[in-house]
């Protein structure tokens, strides 16, 4: 059985790769193939709903959130340091993030600037100072510019959701992870709902007085963080006390349930369902993530391993490199068979996710010191 306790779990790290290759593949069918109609009844296509790997990623990220607050509060129960502590984790999920978004950045730059040399009305200079806010990973909070890499709205949603709900969670940790997140969560799916059909989009207003409106991208990072926050108490202290209570059938019957939960979701990506079927795919999400969390399931034993790991891993570099190799193919390989435009993305979004991940670290250590720590005890 998979503790909730180790610091890393096998299956949500697989899961991590598999949500980010369906949105590799509806940016593939969105930006390469012309997309896909929702309108021509329901069948098997290219990941129409692709999008949906975002919710996942939103949901680990309230996990982690609220299992960094409850440390934190356990050592530190001052309510003094609230503030601090919520600016040092923000500041490590800075961190951590933008070595790799950097190289992702100079990467895609450079393919613009490669696609672009022969129009003579476009500027590198005009363009890399519309992508200023962008590259700070600030457009969600309004100052949007002109963004290089546009899929880059998750980080900078889930950077500001973060400064909103760490300090609530931080602060009242039983309270907001057990009753208020949960229902605030609910509240905020209402009304997007009523807003739009769609869970997912990004950059459309929601408005909450006359002038002054929040990106829906936003108001769904802050949503699904906050449901993740749930999960975590839910899995922590709900499931997780079950474990020396059930037997093997109970513990067989709880792992088929949670991949049914994966694989369904999954299965709507791959479907063109109308866009309101999101919110069920987001509940099934919902409870794998749980499942999965709780250390109920045999899955934990599985997936325990290097190459879950390493999967994981590599689903930050995919994600940030993906759109350099989707614009070099569209660009050169125009007029190429369907199936050549679909392997020559994956193996650049290989390519390029390699190049970020190894100089991204590369560029980590160096800015951390370990680089030349590392270089001295050699010497």
């Amino acid at each position: 059985m998979a503790s909730t306790k180790k610091k890393r779990n096998g299956t949500l790290e697989f899961m991590r790769f598999v949500f980010c290759m369906t949105i590799l593949f509806f940016h593939i069918s969105k930006m390469l193939l012309g997309g896909v109609s929702l309108k021509d009844g329901v069948r098997v296509a290219l990941f129409p709903h692709g999008a949906m790997g975002v919710e996942f990623f939103f949901i680990l990220t309230g996990v982690f959130l609220a299992h960094s607050a409850e440390k934190q509060s356990l050592k530190l129960p001052k309510k003094l340091t609230v503030i601090p502590d919520t600016f040092r984790y923000f500041g490590k999920k800075y961190a951590s993030i933008f070595p790799q978004h950097f190289v992702a950045f100079a990467v895609l730059f450079g393919v613009m600037v490669l696609i672009h040399l022969d129009m003579p009305n476009w500027s590198a200079w005009e363009r890399l100072d519309a992508a200023f806010p962008s590259f700070f990973l600030i457009q969600m909070t309004g100052i949007m510019g002109a963004p290089l890499n546009h899929i880059e709205w998750y980080l900078s949603a889930m950077l500001i959701a973060i400064l909103i709900i760490y300090p609530l969670c931080r602060l009242h940790f039983k309270v907001f992870t057990r009753y208020i997140a949960p229902l605030a969560s609910v509240g905020l799916f209402i009304w997007m709902c009523c807003e739009f059909p769609s869970l997912t989009g990004v950059t459309r207003p929601m408005y909450i007085g006359q002038d002054i409106f929040i990106y829906k991208g936003l108001i769904r990072a802050v949503a699904e963080i906050m449901l993740g926050t749930f999960v975590y108490s839910l899995g922590q202290y709900g499931l997780a006390p079950l474990a020396e209570k059930i037997g093997k059938p109970a513990r067989v019957a709880l792992t088929v349930a949670e991949w049914v939960m994966y694989v369904a979701a999954v299965i709507f990506t791959l479907l063109t369902l109308p866009y309101g079927w999101e919110y069920g795919a987001l509940a099934v999400i919902f409870v794998g993530v749980t499942l999965s969390y709780s250390g109920l399931t045999y899955s934990g034993n599985l997936f325990d391993n290097s190459v879950s790991y390493f999967l994981g891993k590599i689903t930050l570099p995919v994600y940030l490199s993906q759109l350099a190799a989707l614009y070099a193919v569209n660009y050169y390989l125009a007029d190429a068979a369907v199936g050549m435009k679909v392997w020559a993305a994956v193996v650049l979004t290989a390519v390029s996710s390699a190049i970020t991940m190894l100089v991204g670290n590369f560029l980590e250590r160096i800015f951390s010191g370990q680089y030349f720590r590392k270089k001295v005890s050699a010497e």
